[in-house]
Parts: C-alpha cells; sequence; structure tokens
C-alpha cells in the first residue's frame, strides 16, 4: 500500500484498513476493487476527495474497530479527542463509578498543593502526569456512564 504521512486523512483511511486485516479484506468487504481502495489513499487532483466517505462509513459499519483511526483523525482537526466506549458490565446506575474517580483527581490535586509538594501553588512535572492519569480514568467512566444512560433513554437497553 502507498506510503501515508501520519496525522493526515489518507494515514486514517491506510489505518482503517489496517482494523479489518489489510486492503484486501477491506475491498472485500466492500465489494469494490483493491485497486480502488489503494487509490483512495492517494491525494490526487484526477480524484479530489480520496476515498469517499460512504465506504468508510460502510467499512465501519462492517467492522467497528475500522471507524476508530478516523474517528481519532476528525477529533483531534476538531480540537478533541476520541475516547472509545467500552460498556461491558456498565449500567445507567454506576454513578458511583465516577464520584470514585472524581476522588481520586481531588486527592492528586491535594497532594499536589500541599506543604509536602515542590511546587504547592502549582504542579511538578510528575504530579501532572500522575493527575492526568487520574483525569483519563474519570473521562473513560463518565463517557460509559453517559452512553449506559443514553441506551436507557433510547430504550435499547
Amino acid at each position: 500500500m502507498r506510503y501515508t504521512r501520519p496525522g493526515s486523512i489518507q494515514n486514517a483511511v491506510r489505518e482503517a484498513y489496517g482494523a479489518v486485516g489489510g486492503l484486501e479484506n477491506a475491498s472485500i468487504d466492500l465489494g469494490i476493487g483493491v485497486s480502488t481502495l489503494s487509490y483512495g489513499t492517494e491525494r490526487s487532483d484526477h480524484r479530489p476527495g480520496g476515498i469517499g466517505v460512504n465506504y468508510l462509513d460502510s467499512l465501519g459499519r462492517i467492522e467497528p474497530r475500522a471507524a476508530v483511526p478516523i474517528a481519532k483523525h476528525f477529533a483531534t482537526l476538531a480540537g478533541g479527542v476520541f475516547q472509545p466506549v467500552d460498556l461491558d458490565g456498565v449500567t445507567a446506575s454506576d454513578v458511583y463509578r465516577i464520584a470514585k474517580e472524581f476522588s481520586d483527581v481531588l486527592t492528586k490535586d491535594a497532594e499536589a498543593h500541599s506543604e509536602s509538594s515542590i511546587d504547592p501553588k502549582g504542579y511538578t512535572a510528575k504530579e501532572a502526569g500522575e493527575q492526568l492519569v487520574e483525569l483519563d480514568e474519570l473521562i473513560a467512566v463518565a463517557v460509559s456512564f453517559r452512553a449506559a444512560l443514553r441506551r436507557t433513554a433510547e430504550g435499547t437497553r
């Protein structure tokens, strides 16, 4: 397959193909030729826009893992992050998990601003790294909780 620049949409498309086992598998799943898909990762004035978004949508519906690189790419362009949601065992009554993770964030904040900290008015690099771990855990459980509530609200669970 063609070389793609990291961070480009062409690279995200290439990674989406990789998520389904490669270009050949993606072409079989989509029912289109390998050359058409390969051509889709090339930037071309003859065919602006690369591979059609409809093909990417279809591939993501066939194999959701293929949608992850595309979601990451566009989330980054929008100034955000893509947070996968693991709903395994999550229910709409799991708010206690949010409280526990938020408590961990508050604990790290208190430690960073205590007299025992090297920089009680801010965060040291080590403290900031530890707090990022806690925030990531809080975000993950909050997003999972939201998804569980959405399923309940939509009557799908």
